[in-house]
């Protein structure tokens, strides 16, 4: 009996010993813990760290001080993190999974409010759990991982380690990081590395090729397409003028399928989605908003509304709606007879005119004293006939004796053809000129120009939400009285340019223009920025799991070229007007054209029955007055007259 005494005794020391040991390497190993986990955080560039565990206070206080020793604030959470925390800084969360109501009740939390993010560094560990060898913590890590967090939205952008102590003397621990491509899909975890007091080992050879490998998941996407019914399908270098940024988008998405190895399940929708005014929204934005779909297949514009709702990835393409029209031809808005020579040229020719009829009254004048033989001599009147039929190619009718007369008058012609020859060069190419006298949306307004808009999601709202006065002045002007024929097909738009004194808005008509247009029209059309809007962008859901691996391989296809390659694909360059085929172009002229000439004509007509009735009066009062022998009135007058 005092034997089995003994015995128990002897055990009862032993365990006790044990016990003592283990305390005293549980607090070592919990050291060791605490400096790891700080080095961990240093790593990941952390500034901030809550805390969720069950330990006790001097444990804390050990942690509070070693992340306080590298700059690192601390946060203790009992229960739930508050999900209030907006940083653009990265964040640390600790979570020991051995306290297991405050982990479950976390997980759950962070995965409704979509806490599992690249900001968000997540950190578990298991205080309770007993060492194990290198090879069996992938079997411990997973059975961790669907332990607490199968449930949770933790898709590749999450960041969840997980350190499990290996058998080691130099207390190290194996971290781990687990992930689900898609939220149906199961967790997979991956050795990140291993860390301990004194080294700290990060295998990120292979962290970002594994979370762009999304396994080909099938990825739901939504695009726009403004005109369903003439929609005949996304292929290979598809002929279409209709949604050009759908089929642009669409090619990109293909592209980023193969980066990321998945597929895509596209809908169609007829409308980017506005406010109801209730908080939801329609069209993309709100399949977007009620998860019908991961990630829009078209990019839309970031407006603040849709930011509650969505996330952006990056900006894609620029929509940059522009009036199309021709400019109306010069000799509709200025007098072409004027325009050919500038203000000093016709100074001097004017100059040039008046002298060679000075001169010629002169040479006259002298003949006529020194000759003395009864010819006939020209009067002022003669020499402006003579000079204004020159001007006009009319020649003279006079027979002129005296060389000096004939030799001025050779010069005078001669300089006359040149003059009428550059003049009538510059008419003719004045005639087929366009003039640039809309170069604003003012000029749109003031103009006679009928508008119309091309067919467009945005088209109406472009309208409704700028607030230039002239572009709304547009709109009310020349578009709100058409009713349902304010917007049309961009083939009737662009028809319209080409027959009428029209303007269109339209996104890209390039290609419609190239493929229709005669090279000479190509020459007369211009076009007038109407709204600067922002770039397209990708949309996903709110606080998606695949944001930012979409932004970085959408922002590789520009960095090799690929979005650049689209752009060309898509939207052709303006088309190059041929001056040569332009100069074959015949070009009829209508009334507009010679109406200055009309005027002149009407202007010369009345002259000419005025002067008529003058004449008719003037004879009568000197017949009237040769009877009293009064000539006065032939004295003042009289140098209009062939005197004998």
């Amino acid at each position: 009996m005092l034997q089995k005494i003994t015995v128990v005794l002897l055990c009862l020391v032993a365990v006790n010993g044990i016990n003592n040991n283990n305390n005293n390497c549980s607090t070592e190993a919990h050291d060791d813990l605490i400096r790891t986990l700080t080095k961990l955080f240093t790593q990941k560039h952390v500034q901030t760290v809550s805390v969720s565990t069950c330990w006790r206070s001097d444990k804390k206080s050990r942690l509070l001080f070693e992340l306080s020793s590298v700059d690192i604030s601390v946060n203790f959470y009992q229960t739930a993190i508050p999900v209030y925390h907006h940083t653009w800084y990265r964040y640390g969360i600790l979570v020991d999974v051995s306290c297991t109501q405050i982990a479950t009740v976390l997980f759950q939390q962070a995965s409704k409010d979509r806490l599992f993010d690249m900001r968000n560094n997540w950190i578990l560990i298991n205080s309770r759990a007993d060492c194990v060898s290198s090879n069996d913590g992938q079997q411990v890590a997973l059975e961790t991982f669907e332990t607490y967090l199968s449930e949770a939205y933790v898709l590749p952008e999450s960041n969840v380690f997980l350190l499990v102590q290996t058998n080691d003397r130099d207390s190290s621990w194996d971290i781990w990081e687990g992930f689900k491509v898609s939220k149906t899909e199961r967790i997979r975890v991956y050795r990140h590395g291993s860390a301990s007091v004194n080294r700290l080992e990060v295998l990120d050879n292979n962290s970002v090729s594994l979370r762009s490998d999304l396994r080909g998941i099938t990825l739901k996407a939504t695009t726009v397409i403004s005109e369903p019914k003439m929609f005949k399908g996304f292929y290979p270098f598809a002929e279409t003028d209709l949604d050009i940024f759908a089929h642009m988008h669409n090619d990109m998405n293909i592209v980023l399928q193969d980066q990321l190895n998945f597929r895509m399940n596209l809908m169609i929708v007829d409308s980017f989605g506005w406010d109801l005014g209730n908080g939801s929204f329609s069209g993309l934005t709100g399949q977007l908003q009620r998860d019908e779909c991961d990630f829009g297949g078209i990019g839309s514009f970031i407006r603040a509304d849709r930011m509650t709702v969505i996330d952006y990835t990056v900006g894609t393409f620029y929509r940059e709606p522009s009036a199309l029209f021709k400019q109306p031809p010069l000799s509709s808005v200025r007098n072409i007879c004027v325009l050919p020579f500038k203000f000093e040229v016709w100074m001097a020719m004017l100059i040039t005119l008046v002298g060679f009829t000075v001169l010629i009254i002169f040479l006259a004048w002298m003949t006529q004293r020194f000759e003395k033989n009864g010819d006939e001599a020209l009067t002022i009147l003669d020499s402006v006939i003579i000079v204004h039929g020159a001007i006009c190619q009319q020649g003279y009718t006079m027979n002129l004796n005296t060389i000096s007369i004939r030799v001025a008058i050779f010069v005078l012609f001669l300089t006359a053809v040149f003059l009428f020859t550059s003049y009538s060069a510059s008419i003719v190419a004045l005639l087929q000129s366009p003039s640039d006298s809309i170069k604003t949306v003012r000029d749109l307004v003031e103009s006679s120009m009928t508008f119309t808009a091309q067919i467009s999601p945005y088209g109406q709202v472009y309208f409704d939400e700028t607030d230039d006065p002239y572009l709304r002045k547009l709109y009310n002007k020349k578009m709100k009285h058409q009713g349902t024929q304010k917007f049309t097909l961009a083939s009737e738009g662009i028809a319209k340019i080409r027959t009428e004194f029209h303007g269109f808005m339209v996104v890209s008509a390039y290609k419609l223009i190239s493929r229709l247009w005669r090279e000479e029209e190509k020459c007369g059309f211009s076009e007038i920025q109407l709204f600067k809007l922002p770039i397209l962008a990708l949309a996903v859901i709110k606080k998606s799991g695949y944001k930012d691996i979409f932004k970085q391989k959408l922002m590789h296809q520009e960095e090799v070229g690929i979005k650049n390659r689209i752009i060309r694909r898509w939207i052709p360059p303006k088309p190059m007007c041929d001056s040569s085929n332009r100069a074959n172009q015949f070009v009829s002229v209508s009334i507009k054209e010679i109406y200055p000439m009309l005027q002149i004509y009407g202007f010369g007509l009345c002259v000419s029955i005025v002067v008529l009735f003058l004449e008719i009066g003037y004879e009568t009062y000197t017949r009237y007055r040769a009877k009293h022998d009064d000539d006065l009135f032939y004295k003042i007058f009289g140098f209009t007259y062939n005197k004998r």
